[in-house]
């Protein structure tokens, strides 16, 4: 499967241009490939691997990171997120009746800085306020996401060497 699809030159996007669809194990390719890109500038930096070792341990990353979310997140929604009948990224969200939890949303290289994220994010907080929920997530120590994340109204709740939870209330829902 190829991961090289790319936003037409000057692509406005408008919420009806993005499906969102269950993720299924047809997706596991494209899951995997997503995951690489994500993570291919990072393993370059160590010496000394081939780009064959460096894929085939991001690939078992992929499924190292695909099982801890399957078994610490077994009710929740994964979704890809399509573009023109193409995958584009995932989401994956796990909701109680106290918190909408954004577990992992991610999307391809070339279609970051379109807004979809924002769109996305935007949208499970309109349904968090509607059901008076907090949403939270993670994010990685030093990831330009968090910005996005401050601009939307999440603040840190608390850090490892590795990540930083951030949550954001619930606010009065406007119909």
């Amino acid at each position: 499967m190829s991961v090289s699809s790319t936003p037409p030159q000057s692509l406005r996007l408008y919420p009806s241009d993005l499906v969102l669809r269950a993720q299924t194990t047809a997706d596991l390719d494209f899951l995997q490939d997503l995951f690489v890109t994500r993570r291919w500038a990072e393993v370059s930096a160590v010496t000394g691997w081939s780009d064959a070792q460096r894929r085939a341990f991001l690939h078992s990353q992929a499924q190292l990171q695909r099982q801890h979310y399957e078994k610490h997140y077994p009710s929740a929604d994964f979704q890809i997120v399509e573009y023109a009948g193409a995958p584009i990224g995932r989401l994956c969200v796990d909701r109680s009746a106290r918190e909408l939890r954004v577990v992992d949303i991610a999307l391809l290289p070339a279609w970051h800085g379109q807004g979809i994220g924002s769109e996305l994010l935007q949208s499970l907080l309109s349904q968090a306020d509607a059901q008076r929920q907090v949403c939270s997530l993670s994010v990685e120590q030093g990831s330009r996401a968090r910005r996005l994340y401050e601009r939307l109204g999440f603040e840190p709740c608390g850090e490892t060497s590795i990540h930083t939870q951030m949550r954001r209330p619930a606010r009065a829902h406007q119909e």
